[in-house]
């Protein structure tokens, strides 16, 4: 993916950016998942008010990303 983002320019890069960071953004959220599902994980209201947390800003920026790659379309 780095190489793809070194050789794009303008628009193409853009694009590329944005879908690389949306897929970055999304393995935040399966890590989200993957640590509610652990038994035992998450039980301190910190660490689960930070999950919750994450998982809200990580959605928001994903909806953010695709609002700009749908612009670029």
């Amino acid at each position: 993916q780095m190489d793809s983002l070194t050789a794009a320019r303008g628009r193409d890069f853009d694009r590329l950016f944005l879908r690389y960071m949306i897929q970055h953004h999304e393995g935040a959220l399966t890590m989200v998942v993957d640590l509610l599902k652990t038994p035992g994980a998450a039980r301190d209201p910190m660490v689960f008010q930070f999950v919750s947390d994450v998982d809200t800003d990580q959605r928001a920026e994903i909806r953010r990303m695709q609002a700009m790659l749908a612009s670029l379309s």
